[in-house]
């Protein structure tokens, strides 16, 4: 009788769920993303600004938050990147309350997502900023 013991870190391993042709086309790590896009899609889709439900409440709550947060450190009079920042601050949060289920994937650690996420952002803000100031 084989016993296996299961690794704690077992839960960070991407792995292929499905190949065609020895070409990687989906992994759990796209899996957990693409319904990390799907909630976050169908959240912001809903959505009715006359309060009508708990759940409106709580969507408006979280863009107040970020609002107030982009307010209070960028002083920037049109508020331009407030959707970026939104975006970013939601996908973050999607992924880690994803992540907190029993025996799913959390994205945000992996170094991949969080070297892409990084790196676009820092590459767009200095690309941005050099257009502006040249």
């Amino acid at each position: 009788m084989l016993i296996h013991i299961i690794d704690p870190l077992e839960q960070f391993d991407v792995l292929p769920l499905f190949t065609v042709a020895n070409s990687l086309f989906l992994t759990n790590l796209s899996l957990v993303l693409l319904l990390n896009f799907l909630l976050m899609s169908s959240a912001l889709a809903s959505h009715d600004f006359n309060l009508s439900s708990n759940y409106d409440y709580v969507l408006r709550n979280l863009y107040n938050l970020v609002r107030s947060m982009v307010k209070e450190n960028l002083y920037i009079r049109k508020q331009q990147y407030f959707a970026v920042l939104f975006y970013l601050f939601l996908t973050i949060l999607l992924a880690n309350l994803i992540g907190l289920l029993p025996y799913s994937f959390t994205i945000t650690s992996s170094f991949i997502f969080t070297l892409f996420l990084s790196l676009g952002h820092f590459l767009g803000i200095n690309l941005i900023a050099f257009n502006i100031h040249r």
